[in-house]
């Protein structure tokens, strides 16, 4: 996530050092300097952090200096934002630039009440001369650790695997294991190939091995041969080990790749040869090409078995046919973990420890790897009491997680590029076993910055959309849903890659559950907490006091069942100035006519960006609501009026009012919101141009809508100008019309001036409710 964060920064730092207003309105004297010295700085430290993020892992000291850089970097995006938010403000407040000469203006000394929060120039600088004081103290520590400069540094990788394995420990997989083993049996070709894919830990090398262990005994083959490629796909070292497993031992005499496939080719020409590549991760065709074409000399067909985490490495090894492995039982998993955990105890011991034990087994989610951990931990562990406490734990808090558990993932973390890694550390804030949909999750991710590399938003949902199948195609997400265009549309994270994201984001990802009645405090303890979650299952009130919100940039409520107040929501909103995502579920109310208001303090939240009100009650938003110059994502539930100057939301581009049935009319600075997209139900007067209400003709300027709306029409006839201003033909990407006449006098003759006056363009579908 730091080399994701340092590269994000120098972007914006380069963009508005050389911005026209950064020239014409300087700061003050001598923060040029300061922002030159802070790129410096961020460019000296952007070579070294990506070998930096590696050695975190196993050297604590080496983390505590990326917590550090971590830290400066968030503040320093919040500046910025602080920034270009106060230059933006400049710019469009007609009434203040109009009384000040544009030559005389200074930043520096102008104050901005942005959001009810005052902010001047010399604040922002003073603010950036202190984390350029952080920051260099940060640059000259980094020089203690001798980091690699300018490549990416890879974990030390998993000790080599072999074809040997005690079949007695491997359980559950016998039946997928014939059916492999049939198909390298039976199948005709000159090479056919089988793929095991699965996430980590789901047991792929001990199914390969028990096929190998069974292939053995049949006899099906003249020679098998074992390759763990797990390294970087070394051509040379695999060769060689393909020559090593035929018996040659004389590979390593051979120095060229063309001397190394001569003698494969020859070796296998009269043989029937079964080849095991264990632990594959190139993507790359090439690397297979050469090998592939040696391998085909063989006159009786290769049979080859691949395993490996990538859906992308099966479609490059033409796989005949692929496996995708499972999760196990609960029952299994006990099975794998009671082998370990119950030697050298006696009968009543075992008994005594059952209960436990199979319980704990769940916590495996059908990992084999969780079961064969967890079983040699607690082995070492010969009171109940100490199995309890195993049972109480995540994955994360035990001691042998790091080590054994959490280390195969951390492999499939650091194969990623560093902006996707940050997406995935992010999705450790949504509970265990909590359905994420990949247009909701793109989102979140536009809203953090995630997707800054591109500017057109089209293009960054795209490359969320390319994100999410990434980490998809490396199985870091399971239970995955399709639909009938083979999309994948949402998708789980199993519950021990959401305990090892927990590990590595400790203190900057908090997530709370509260299952009881009492009375809690929101006390995120640690003043590095940047993301929060909380889950309420058991009716409660939001908490009474708030505590380490102050650098919170994301919170999200889950929950029905709990009561808030006025004074709980003020002091969120007043101390939590740095949110940049709320996402908050209002709950019901004792008063089914009692209406829910937002308090007034919810404008301090400039850096806002993503806002969800999710409401039971009647929702009342208030004005202040349009101070959030940053906002793009509204999407409220139950608001019985929306804010009147919503115009001044400049960015907003999502705007989901579906389910306020008690709106009777939205207002008309809707139609100045020009970078509008997304907008599932407006209601619209069609007999003129109102002065105060939505009209059908304020559809003229609102050209990047697209997707599907829901049209409500107010009005007792159809004004044809006032229809034909909206100039529908121009919304290229609308791809669709709901339409409802409200007035009790509608019919088809309005339908049918609706239509000719809006002149919709060929083949976009108009749907009438109603009529």
């Amino acid at each position: 996530m730091a080399a994701a964060l340092v590269s994000f920064i120098l972007g914006q730092l380069a963009t508005i050092t050389f911005e026209t207003a950064w020239q014409e309105l300087k700061l003050v004297i001598g923060v040029e300097e300061e922002v030159r010295k802070l790129q410096s700085n961020f460019e000296a430290i952007q070579e070294v952090v990506e070998d930096a993020e590696v050695k975190q892992v196993v050297d604590k000291s080496v983390k505590r200096w990326i917590d550090k850089l971590k830290d400066v970097a968030y503040d320093m995006e919040d500046v910025l934002d602080e920034w270009t938010t106060a230059l933006s403000k400049l710019k469009t407040d007609e009434a203040e630039s109009a009384s000040v000469p544009k030559k005389k203006v200074r930043l520096s000394l102008l104050p901005f009440n942005l959001g009810g929060q005052v902010v001047r120039g010399y604040d922002i600088s003073d603010k950036i001369r202190r984390i350029n004081v952080e920051l260099d103290e940060i640059a000259k520590e980094k020089d203690r650790y001798h980091f690699a400069r300018s490549e990416i540094a890879q974990p030390r990788r998993l000790e080599r695997t072999t074809a040997y394995v005690d079949v007695s420990e491997i359980k559950g997989r016998n039946d997928v294991r014939d059916n492999i083993v049939s198909k390298l049996t039976t199948d005709e070709g000159s090479i056919q190939t089988v793929s095991i894919i699965g996430m980590c830990g789901i047991g792929k090398t001990a199914l390969a091995q028990l096929v190998v262990n069974h292939v053995k005994g049949q006899n099906s083959f003249d020679d098998v041969v074992w390759v763990c490629v797990s390294d970087f796909f070394d051509q040379i070292k695999i060769a060689r080990e393909i020559l090593e497993g035929l018996g040659c031992g004389s590979s390593r005499d051979l120095i060229s790749l063309q001397g190394l496939l001569d003698n494969i080719a020859e070796k296998v020409r009269d043989r029937k040869v079964f080849i095991v590549f264990d632990d594959v991760w190139t993507e790359r065709e090439a690397d297979w090409e050469a090998l592939r074409a040696a391998l085909q000399h063989c006159k009786h067909g290769i049979r080859i078995l691949v395993t490996t985490r990538k859906e992308s490495v099966v479609k490059v090894i033409r796989s005949s046919h692929v496996f995708r492995l499972e999760l196990l039982s609960d029952e299994i998993c006990w099975e794998i973990l009671k082998s370990k955990a119950y030697f050298g105890r006696g009968e009543s011991e075992r008994r005594d420890l059952e209960d436990v034990g199979m319980r704990i087994a769940k916590k495996c989610k059908g990992l084999a790897l969780a079961a064969k951990e967890l079983g040699s931990l607690l082995r070492q562990k010969r009171r109940r009491v100490e199995w309890e406490r195993v049972l109480n734990s995540g994955f994360w808090e035990l001691e042998i997680a790091e080590e054994y558990i959490f280390r195969p993932l951390l492999l499939s973390y650091y194969d990623l590029p560093s902006t996707i890694r940050r997406c995935l550390l992010y999705c450790a804030i949504f509970p265990k076993d909590y359905v994420m949909g990949k247009d909701e999750l793109i989102v979140h991710w536009k809203m953090q910055g995630f997707l800054n590399s591109v500017d057109d938003d089209s293009e960054m949902e795209l490359k969320g959309e390319e994100y999410f199948e990434y980490l998809a195609d490396r199985s870091l997400f399971q239970d995955l849903e399709r639909d009938d265009y083979g999309n994948i549309f949402v998708g789980k994270m199993h519950d021990l890659v959401h305990d090892c994201l927990l590990f590595m984001t400790k203190d900057e990802i908090v997530t709370k559950e509260v299952d009881s009645k009492e009375t809690w405090n929101l006390d995120l303890v640690s003043k590095r907490a940047r993301h929060s979650s909380i889950k309420i299952s058991q009716p409660n009130s939001f908490p009474i006091c708030i505590n380490g919100v102050e650098k919170l940039r994301t919170l999200i409520t889950i929950g029905e069942s709990y009561d808030v107040t006025s004074e709980g929501l003020k002091k969120l909103f007043s101390e939590a100035k740095c949110l940049r995502l709320l996402d908050f579920q209002l709950p019901r109310i004792r008063k089914v006519s009692e209406e829910i208001q937002v308090p007034e303090e919810i404008g301090n939240l400039i850096h806002l960006r993503y806002l969800t009100f999710l409401s039971y009650q009647s929702l009342e938003l208030p004005e202040s609501v349009c101070d959030l110059r940053n906002l793009e994502y509204l999407n409220i539930v139950n608001c019985s009026e929306l804010p009147k100057e919503m115009e001044k939301l400049i960015n907003l581009k999502y705007l989901y009012t579906r389910d306020c049935n008690r709106l009777s009319h939205y207002p008309k600075g809707i139609g100045r919101l020009t970078s509008l997209q997304r907008l599932d139900r407006i209601i619209a007067r069609v007999d003129c141009n109102h002065t105060k209400d939505f009209s059908v003709g304020d559809f003229q300027n609102l050209d990047l809508l697209r997707g599907d709306l829901w049209l409500e029409l107010e009005g007792n006839w159809i004004n044809i100008e006032e229809v034909e201003r909206a100039k529908l033909h121009k919304k290229i990407h609308l791809m669709e019309l709901r339409v409802v006449f409200r007035s009790n006098n509608a019919g088809h003759e309005m339908k049918d001036n609706f239509i000719k006056a809006l002149n919709p363009r060929p083949n976009f579908h108009i749907h009438f409710f109603g009529i």
